[in-house]
């Protein structure tokens, strides 16, 4: 394995030693790193206690500042892909195995986990409505098909984790994939399955899940308008060895 599996972390303490026993008889400690989101319930100890990496943010930054900074350690320590997995223990670690099977047996750039591949339907819910939806126009505005763009259990290989730094995003999910795709990412799906939430609060409550359509049409809005922009600057660092997307601002000043 030479890729890294980053667990963002933000108050799953009652969750957290689950997945930390999981993964760790699963994966070597060098391939995993937990990124604590500022939580304030102490679940940082868990993981300092269990003598696996981790990373801290002094403050809350959000979801997608927690993926970040996964993607950018990968950059910075000469990795093949970064995955991420939830720590709230509803991702298994048979389906995180066997998204990094996919990735090493056929080499795609960005694996997504997907609930609605299974045989089995969950029960219709607004949530499953709206995840419904946004796959529906990912596969449009993306031009492949996907069937679950909300799964956080996601593997993106080192040559496109440039591209997913600069693009516009709120949680990594629909504009993402779109972004990416659009560039020239080769996209692929596996079926997982998803166990239930046993304790603590999901991020997406009443008020984020709101908001959430409106800031992911905007960031979506984003990637259709400057994605040529961005392939350009990305096949010009691959064609050049470089492995970071240049930035053109700096270049300016």
């Amino acid at each position: 394995m030479n890729g890294l599996v980053a667990i963002p972390v933000y108050n799953e303490a009652l969750n957290l030693q689950v997945v930390i026993d999981a993964l760790a008889d699963h994966v070597p400690a060098a391939n995993l790193l937990f990124i604590d989101d500022g939580s304030s319930d102490g679940s940082h100890h868990l993981v300092e206690a269990a003598g696996l990496p981790l990373l801290r943010h002094p403050i809350n930054l959000g979801y997608e500042e927690a993926l970040r900074t996964g993607m950018t350690e990968v950059l910075d320590q000469g990795l093949d892909y970064v995955v991420f997995f939830d720590s709230d223990g509803q991702h298994q670690v048979a389906d995180l195995l066997a998204v990094i099977a996919v990735y090493e047996q056929e080499g795609h750039d960005l694996v997504i986990g997907s609930r609605n591949l299974n045989a089995h339907t969950s029960k219709r819910s607004l949530r499953s409505f709206g995840t419904w939806f946004f796959s529906t126009l990912t596969t449009f505005l993306a031009k492949t098909r996907v069937t679950d763009v909300t799964c956080g259990l996601k593997l993106i290989s080192r040559r496109f984790i440039p591209v997913a730094l600069e693009l516009p995003a709120e949680d990594m999910h629909a504009e993402l994939i779109v972004g990416l795709a659009r560039c020239g990412a080769r996209v692929h799906e596996v079926p997982i399955t998803v166990l239930p939430r046993e304790a603590g609060e999901s991020m997406y409550h009443f008020h984020k899940a709101v908001l959430y359509p409106a800031k992911t049409f905007v960031c979506l809005l984003g990637d259709l308008l400057f994605y040529r922009r961005l392939k350009e600057r990305w096949l010009k660092a691959e064609l050049s060895g470089n492995n970071t997307v240049a930035n053109d601002s700096n270049k300016a000043s």
